[in-house]
């Protein structure tokens, strides 16, 4: 199942609901505040043609990533550790 997430700030995804093309192959509507989830099953491959569909009709609406990546960036976040010039000199030839 693939899945495809919109925000609005109007919270209001008519548009998108009543399409036809989309219902036909609707499984899965998960809804909360501003968002909404459509997931629709990878089983066929008439299905791609659909997310390309809802690309360029609702492209403007689609959300990559719902939580920030708060991954930790080196050199802003932390500092990493770096080996002291001591130990890089005392191996073995």
């Amino acid at each position: 199942m693939k899945f495809t997430t919109f925000y609005r700030e109007s919270n209001n995804f008519d548009d998108i609901l009543k399409d036809n093309v989309i219902k036909k192959k609707l499984n899965v509507k998960i809804f909360w505040e501003q968002h909404l989830c459509l997931g629709i099953a990878n089983f066929d491959k008439s299905n791609d043609k659909i997310f390309s569909y809802i690309t360029l009709k609702f492209g403007d609406s689609i959300v990559d990533r719902v939580c920030k990546d708060r991954t930790p960036i080196s050199g802003v976040d932390y500092i990493p550790k770096r080996p002291s010039s001591s130990a890089a000199s005392d191996k073995p030839d």
